[in-house]
């Protein structure tokens, strides 16, 4: 072996454990980026939405009845608040109930405005009632009131209902523009059209009810110019409300 050949081997020798040295640091690094990448690949599969805090509310939502269900409303008590047009001993509000076999209150009174029927819920809304039948409104736009004002009113006994946990179901009335007859008297000019202006306010903006448009009536089921309801037309009426509201009948 000649001096040359001698030399580089004795280097070899020398260097030989710095190398494997060097290699066991450059694997140990290799791994450990390994590991980091491998961990970000497994923390990204595995990641879902932030779970919220314990403390935030669930909200359970209940089942939708069926379209088709018919309620049993036998021995539910019902409140009814209202002027002249619910005021009738055997009106549209006794045959509802007497079909229904419901019990009820009738606090309606002839001549009175949403402003009078506010009162009269104050004082007799109450969690006792199941339902609460609010009709009111014709002799306000008799009285030339401003249709948007009678409408928070009956907004205003609705909210009382809700707060009692009682189902507040608003009743439009028959069409003032087919079953008013103003003809001649100056003196319920428009009132038929703010009447009905009225009632698309009650369909349109009324929340936290069960709004009827109860169109249902005519003109030859009305017993004056006014259209207070004859006993064809309270018939009609409350046959309406039963089926709209899908009570069913005992």
């Amino acid at each position: 072996m000649n001096l040359k050949k001698l030399s580089l081997l004795n280097l070899h020798r020398k260097i030989n454990p710095y190398i494997q040295k060097v290699m066991k640091i450059k694997d140990g690094i290799l791994l450990m980026l390994a590991s980091l990448v491998f961990g970000w690949a497994v923390s990204s599969a595995n990641q879902t939405q932030p779970t919220p805090p314990n403390d935030t509310p669930k909200v359970v939502i209940k089942p939708i009845p069926p379209q088709d269900t018919i309620l049993d409303v036998n021995g539910k008590n019902a409140l009814f608040i209202g002027d002249s047009h619910t005021a009738a001993d055997y009106g549209w509000q006794h045959q509802l109930c007497k079909k229904t076999k419901m019990r009820y209150l009738n606090t309606a009174v002839g001549g009175k405005q949403t402003a009078w029927m506010v009162e009269v819920a104050k004082q007799n809304i109450n969690s006792g009632y199941d339902y609460c039948f609010i009709y009111g409104g014709a002799n306000d736009m008799a009285g030339n009131r401003p249709p948007i004002k009678s409408v928070r009113n009956i907004q205003a006994i609705v909210n009382m209902c809700l707060k009692k946990q009682v189902t507040p179901i608003v009743i439009t009335g028959f069409d003032p523009i087919t079953c008013v007859n103003v003809a001649g008297r100056d003196i319920y000019k428009g009132y038929p059209q703010r009447y009905a202006k009225f009632q698309q306010l009650l369909v349109d903006s009324i929340q936290g009810a069960k709004v009827l448009k109860t169109h249902c009536i005519s003109r030859t089921d009305c017993g004056d110019f006014l259209c207070h309801m004859t006993a064809s037309g309270h018939r009609k009426m409350g046959e309406f409300v039963i089926s709209a509201c899908r009570f069913k009948k005992i």
